[in-house]
């Protein structure tokens, strides 16, 4: 039998707009990637850069995603980290890449922010593929977090919101899956799909059945927390 291959995804931009950066693979719950995407569509950097301006929201990480993307463009191909395509290629490459492989499903941490993006970029056209949509998030929280070590882990590196609640970004989950506590994130599409990756990896491997729809994993660990008497 075949094994299933799906989409682990990352987006960059701002929330309303459309992405300047899409990273993806196409791999299986074994730990096989069989395509590594990492797309630049310098098109639409003005319209972040100028939607942070307008909203106020200065996004450095942005900023600096653009410069280095920039920066890029000016190293021979066989050495550049993107490849910048206008919109109608990526969608070609996109679906071209989905039918070869029979993608049904994509995987993401905050799905909802990916898959938001991607129908902005595509529009109705991205809906022609009819997804599943699975939150790593949901996964993780269910099989991995809603644990004393979890909470203790982040109590005691200090992961926690201003308003106390526990922490669930990937960069932090990844470190406590890891033990790689000086683990930054780079916040580029395909270096942060890698890492979702390794962490959907941690949800396969707890053989757990667990929900994927997107939840509020703040409440959920607060909840537990106060369950526990933590």
């Amino acid at each position: 039998m075949a094994k299933e291959k799906f989409i682990v995804l990352d987006v960059e931009g701002q929330q309303t707009c459309r992405p300047y950066n899409v990273g993806y693979i196409i791999a299986d719950r074994y730990g096989k990637i069989y395509k590594k995407r990492s797309i630049a569509l310098p098109q639409y950097f003005f319209e972040n850069i100028n939607n942070s301006i307008l909203t106020g929201i200065c996004e450095e990480m942005h900023h600096k995603n653009i410069e280095e993307i920039t920066q890029d463009f000016s190293k021979p191909k066989r050495k550049r980290k993107y490849l910048a395509l206008g919109t109608n290629e990526f969608f070609k490459m996109f679906e071209k890449d989905v039918k070869k492989h029979k993608v049904k499903i994509i995987y993401a941490y905050n799905v909802t922010f990916d898959k938001g993006a991607m129908f902005r970029l595509f529009s109705e056209r991205f809906a022609d593929f009819n997804f599943e949509f699975r939150d790593i998030i949901t996964g993780i929280l269910h099989t991995k977090l809603l644990t004393k070590r979890y909470l203790t882990f982040c109590k005691e590196n200090g992961y926690m919101t201003e308003k106390g609640n526990y922490q669930y970004k990937a960069e932090i989950v990844y470190r406590y899956l890891t033990g790689l506590k000086e683990f930054i994130e780079e916040h580029t599409g395909l270096s942060d799909v890698l890492i979702e990756y390794e962490i959907l990896l941690f949800v396969f491997k707890s053989h757990k059945s667990t929900k994927w729809n997107p939840c509020q994993a703040w409440r959920i660990l607060k909840k537990y927390a106060e369950q526990v008497n933590f």
